[in-house]
C-alpha cells in the first residue's frame, strides 16, 4: 500500500521528499500524528498534507519511520547512512514523533550495533549524534550514554580511539563528549576493585593487574592456577598483603589495555602428566 499509495489520504512532506500514506496507520503508531490528524480535521485550512521540519540529514530516518508504519520494521542496510548512525537517528525521530514501539526497536538496534563498531566508525557516528541531540531530553541523553559506554566499557578500544587525530579534534570541538568520556573513566576507576584482579607468580615474579579478560592472566586447570609466563602453578596475591619490589621495565600487553612487569610471551604449560610425576 505504501508503494501503490492506494486510497492514501495523507501527504507527508519532509525536505525534498514526500510520501502518500494513510492516516489510520500513522494514527495507530504515533501519538504525535494522532494529534496532528485530529487537529487537521478541525482546521478549515487543512488540505490533507503534513510537513515535517527537521534537519535534512534525518531524511532516511523519516523514511524508516514511514516504512515502520506499514511493515512494523525498517531495513537499515538499504541506505547510504551508517547503520549504527541511522538507528540513532531513527531513535531520535521516534522519540520526537512519539512512536513508542519504533523507539524501542531503534534503540535496541543502536545498542547492538554501536557496541560492535570499529574505532574509525565510532568517531563518524558520535559526532552527528552529539551535534543533533541534547541532554534536555531523556531519550537524547540515553543515546549519549550508549555512545560513551560503547568505548568506556572496552578500555583497549578507548585507548585506540584516543590515539586518533580525528578523535582529538572531535573532543576539542565538543566539550560535552569530552566531559562524558572523562566522567565515565572516573566512574570506572571508582567501581573497579583493582585488588581482585592482581596476579603475581611466586616463581618468576610475573605480575598482571586489573583486566581479567586478558589472555595473560593466570589460567586454571584441575590442579589450580597456572602462570602464563613460566607455567608454574601459583596463587593470587591476598588483598591483605602487597609485595615490595624494585622498579622494573614495564611492557604493554598486546591482549589488553594494561601493563605487565615481564614481556608477556606465554611459554608452553607443563602437561598434567609431568606435574603428577
Amino acid at each position: 500500500y505504501l508503494i501503490a499509495s492506494n486510497l492514501s489520504d495523507l501527504t507527508l512532506t519532509f525536505s525534498e521528499k514526500s510520501w502518500q500514506i494513510h492516516k489510520a496507520l500513522t494514527y495507530c503508531h504515533s501519538k504525535w500524528f494522532q494529534k496532528a490528524v485530529t487537529i487537521g480535521f478541525e482546521l478549515s485550512s487543512y488540505n490533507g498534507a503534513i510537513t515535517l521540519n527537521d534537519d535534512p540529514k534525518f531524511t532516511n530516518a523519516i523514511d524508516c519511520m514511514v516504512s515502520y508504519f506499514y511493515k512494523a520494521g525498517y531495513n537499515a542496510s538499504q541506505y547510504d547512512t551508517s547503520e549504527s548512525l541511522l538507528h540513532a537517528q531513527v531513535t531520535t525521530i521516534a522519540d520526537k514523533y512519539d512512536c513508542a514501539s519504533l523507539y524501542k526497536l531503534a534503540r535496541t538496534s543502536f545498542t547492538n550495533t554501536v557496541n560492535a563498531v570499529k574505532s574509525d566508525d565510532w568517531v563518524t557516528i558520535t559526532a552527528p549524534i552529539y551535534d543533533h541531540t541534547t541532554t534536555e531530553l531523556p531519550a537524547h541523553e540515553e543515546l549519549w550514554g550508549l555512545v560513551v559506554a560503547a568505548v568506556a566499557n572496552h578500555p583497549a578500544v578507548l585507548n585506540s580511539i584516543l590515539r586518533m587525530e580525528s578523535t582529538v579534534e572531535l573532543l576539542r570541538s565538543n566539550a560535552d563528549l569530552a566531559t562524558d568520556l572523562l566522567l565515565s573513566g572516573l566512574h570506572r576507576l571508582k567501581t573497579e576493585d583493582v585488588a581482585k584482579h592482581i596476579f603475581m607468580c611466586d616463581n618468576c615474579h610475573y605480575a598482571h593487574a586489573r583486566s581479567r579478560d586478558c589472555s595473560f592472566v593466570a589460567s586454571k586447570d584441575s590442579l589450580g592456577r597456572v602462570c602464563p609466563q613460566c607455567g608454574n602453578r601459583t596463587g593470587v596475591t591476598s588483598k591483605r598483603y602487597t609485595h615490595r619490589v624494585d622498579l622494573v621495565q614495564a611492557f604493554s600487553c598486546p591482549s589488553c589495555d594494561r601493563i605487565h612487569t615481564i614481556d608477556p610471551k606465554p611459554q608452553p604449560q607443563p602437561s598434567t602428566a609431568n606435574a603428577d610425576d
